[in-house]
């Protein structure tokens, strides 16, 4: 059984509400994240969970993101994170970095293999 992509509107809709959630995670439990030094890395980790859903939005309504939804998406989190902790604000850009490329691997593997399905359907279309 083949597996289906959500549509782009619960898409939409599910990385919005993440996005307020972990918006209010990090405002709320700001003193937690101010605590220590690991606390503070950890609020840049969740900080960077905003990107991640960032791109998913962007992703779903535009479907081709561009390097400037990134930079831009990249930077609201940074300013978000750096709300909590300056030092949460600069490893929430490192591990955003990390988003990108994990990103980029995921849809290169998901459209390749749209690709080959297409190529496959429409082969056989054609005999």
């Amino acid at each position: 059984m083949a597996s289906r992509q959500p549509s782009e509107g619960s898409t939409v809709l599910i990385s919005l509400i993440l996005w307020v959630i972990i918006f209010a995670l990090l405002n709320i439990g700001s003193s937690f994240f101010r605590s220590s030094e690991a606390a503070t890395i950890l609020g840049g980790f969740v900080g960077s969970f905003l990107f991640f859903l960032q791109m998913t939005f962007i992703g779903a309504i535009k479907r081709d993101v561009k390097l400037v939804e990134t930079i831009l998406a990249v930077i609201i989190t940074a300013m978000i994170s750096s709300s909590v902790h300056r030092v949460s604000g600069t490893t929430s850009i490192i591990f955003s970095i990390g988003w990108i490329f994990y990103l980029n691997y995921a849809s290169t593997k998901i459209y390749s293999k749209l690709e080959e399905t297409n190529t496959v359907v429409s082969g056989k279309k054609r005999k």
